[in-house]
């Protein structure tokens, strides 16, 4: 079962997957993972709080979505 984080963040993407595909948040949270410095420094303030184990989670749920 995904955390409330994860669900709330999915419910706020999903409602805007028409203007911000869901391929593309998956992009990036796959460079957030793999600590890519730019990826960090572009998106890290909407991640300030998560774990890494959370923002996998959110990856997951975001490939369960597409």
């Amino acid at each position: 079962m995904a955390s409330e984080k994860v669900l709330q963040r999915m419910e706020c993407w999903l409602g805007k997957a028409d203007s911000h595909p869901l391929a593309k948040r998956e992009a990036d949270l796959a460079l957030l993972l793999a600590k890519n410095a730019e990826a960090w420094e572009k998106y890290g303030q909407f991640y300030e709080g998560w774990t890494h184990e959370e923002v996998a989670e959110l990856l997951e749920a975001v490939r369960a979505a597409s």
